[in-house]
């Protein structure tokens, strides 16, 4: 897929949010959410390395122990949220099957979901769940849709463990973007035929670019590679958390 230079960074800012209400992967909550940007005076800036943020300050420190940092207030979520600046650009994750991604198209206003589906049936209210939503069945015509303010914008959701502390349970990793949206399927398909829990590699390189007015701009690209291959294509996964 071509990279798309003009776009910011600030796209994915609403699920940058360490309260933010997100689809769950699991009957449980994650227990951190792995980015690629932080907030800084109101405005996503791209880190050199993952950013994880927890409420468990414990496993805080286990992580500023084992990927470098130093745990801290991460500026949200009234001091209870935790981030830890780690060293670490690659990190070995373990992903449980087609359960461990899920998309859902949601339009939101007033700070509440009012349309939420999975691009063919209502997902909720549970009254309706099951329904046709009446959304496009092109991901192309779903985008112009949501562009124009007609059609709901994907939220997707990445879970794994910590290959090397999997009982610390389960983290995240979260975007809008709608190029990850396309992708997923190819990482589902391949976790849907793995016999257990499949070994993958969280990875995050800087990009550096100028755009044609001149204007300086970075960000992290993350990717995610399976069984030695990236089953998400580098272009496709721009800012995604």
């Amino acid at each position: 897929m071509a990279p798309h230079p003009h776009r910011s960074p600030s796209r994915d800012q609403k699920l940058d949010d360490d309260g933010a209400d997100l689809p769950r992967v699991s009957v449980t909550d994650p227990v951190g959410r792995f980015h690629v940007v932080r907030q800084r005076g109101g405005r996503p800036v791209a880190v050199s390395a993952w950013r994880i943020t927890t409420e468990d300050h414990a496993i805080a420190d286990v992580l500023g122990e084992v990927y470098g940092g130093v745990p801290q207030p991460s500026g949200s979520g009234g001091g209870r949220v935790a981030e830890v600046l780690t060293r670490c650009d690659r990190v070995p994750v373990l992903l449980d099957g087609r359960e461990a991604v899920s998309l859902r198209m949601v339009t939101r206003g007033s700070g509440e979901a009012l349309h939420v589906c999975d691009g063919t049936r209502l997902l909720e209210p549970a009254g309706a769940r099951g329904a046709l939503c009446g959304c496009p069945t092109s991901l192309a015509d779903r985008k112009a849709a949501a562009r124009t303010g007609r059609g709901p914008v994907p939220e997707v959701r990445i879970g794994f463990r910590l290959a090397g502390l999997p009982d610390l349970g389960v983290f995240s990793f979260d975007s809008t973007l709608w190029e990850l949206a396309a992708e997923l399927p190819a990482l589902a398909a391949v976790l849907d035929v793995a016999p257990g829990p499949t070994l993958g590699v969280l990875r995050c390189e800087l990009v550096k670019f100028t755009t044609r007015s001149g204007l300086a701009v970075s960000y992290r690209r993350p990717m995610v590679e399976v069984g030695g291959r990236q089953v998400l294509a580098q272009d496709a996964v721009r800012l995604a958390a």
